[in-house]
C-alpha cells in the first residue's frame, strides 16, 4: 500500500479536499479550510497519487520540540478519510506509517478508523448514535425521553419565537457572552468566525436562534450541510434560555422543518440539552 507523508505546506488541496468530500466516512471537519480554522499545524498522509485515501495527523510540539498528535479545538473527531473500503488492514497501515517524529499524542477519530493496534498513539473512538430524519416528524421524535416534551412545554409557555438568520458576528458574540471570556475562549471566538463565513461562502448552512417577544436572545446553533448530515456547530444557551427550553425549541424547530429529507443528525446531540 502506497501511503506518503506529506507536509501540510505541499499537500494538493483540490484532491485533498475531493478525497474528504466523496469519502465514505466524509466529514465536514475533515476539509483544509476547516482544518486550517481549527488544527493551525496539520501533516497529511496519503494513498496514491491521486490521494484516494488520506489522514490528517494535527500536531502541536512541547517545549523541547518534540511533535504530538493533538485533537483540535472545535473538531469532535477525524478519520482516515477514503473512497475505498475501509478495511482493518488499510486503517492500520495509516496508523503505522505515521512518522517517527510523532512522539506520541491523542485523537479522536470515528469507529471505522480506530487501528486494532493504536501503539504509541492514545486512539479514542468517537460515540453517538444518529438520528435519521427521512421520516415524518411523529416517527422521528416517538422514542424521545420525557424531558424532551417538558422543556418544549415550558418553550411554549415563554411564547419564545425562532429567529431563521442570525450574522455570524451575533452568534459569536452570544456565545462568547454564555461561556465567558478566556484566552482559549476569545481564540475559539474568532476561529467560530472564520468557519462561519467559510461554511456561507459555500451555502453550506446557516446560524439560527430562539428569542423572547422582546427580542432578547436565548439559544443559537450554526446547522452545516454537508455529507448527508445537519452538523450543529457553535450550539449556546444562556441561563434564561435553558430555564424556558430555548434550545429544544430550536432542535424541535429543526427537527419539524427538515422531517421527511434524507438527512441524518447526531442523536446526542439533540437529547442531551439540559
Amino acid at each position: 500500500m502506497d501511503i506518503r507523508f506529506i507536509p501540510q505546506a505541499e499537500l494538493d488541496k483540490q484532491l485533498y479536499n475531493s478525497c474528504v468530500h466523496f469519502a465514505t466516512n466524509g466529514s465536514l471537519y475533515g476539509y483544509d479550510w476547516y482544518l486550517n480554522a481549527t488544527a493551525k499545524e496539520w501533516d497529511l498522509l496519503v494513498e496514491g497519487d491521486n490521494y484516494v485515501s488520506a489522514m490528517p495527523l494535527p500536531r502541536t510540539r512541547n517545549w523541547l520540540g518534540r511533535t504530538y498528535l493533538t485533537q483540535p479545538e472545535l473538531v469532535p473527531d477525524l478519520a482516515v478519510y477514503s473512497v475505498k473500503p475501509l478495511s482493518p488492514k488499510r486503517i492500520q497501515a495509516f496508523w503505522d506509517a505515521i512518522p517517527q517524529e510523532y512522539r506520541g499524542g491523542e485523537l479522536t477519530v470515528e469507529p471505522a478508523s480506530v487501528p486494532k493496534e493504536s501503539g504509541r498513539f492514545t486512539v479514542t473512538t468517537a460515540v453517538g448514535g444518529a438520528i435519521f430524519l427521512d421520516r415524518p416528524y411523529e416517527e422521528i421524535t416517538d422514542d424521545f425521553p420525557p424531558a424532551y416534551y417538558e422543556r418544549l412545554a415550558r418553550a411554549e409557555r415563554a411564547d419564545l419565537l425562532p429567529v431563521p438568520s442570525l450574522k455570524p458576528e451575533a452568534l459569536a458574540d452570544f456565545w462568547l457572552a454564555v461561556h465567558g471570556k478566556s484566552v482559549d475562549n476569545e481564540w475559539k471566538y474568532h476561529a467560530m468566525q472564520r468557519i462561519m463565513y467559510q461554511i456561507l461562502h459555500r451555502s453550506w448552512g446557516n446560524a439560527a436562534g430562539i428569542q423572547t417577544r422582546d427580542g432578547k436572545l436565548l439559544a443559537v446553533s450554526f446547522n452545516v450541510y454537508s455529507h448527508n448530515r445537519v452538523f450543529p456547530l457553535f450550539r449556546a444557551e444562556s441561563q434564561a434560555g435553558a430555564d424556558a427550553g430555548a434550545m429544544t425549541l430550536l432542535d424541535d424547530t429543526l427537527l419539524r422543518s427538515h422531517a421527511n429529507r434524507s438527512l441524518k443528525i447526531a442523536r446526542e446531540i439533540l437529547l442531551n440539552t439540559e
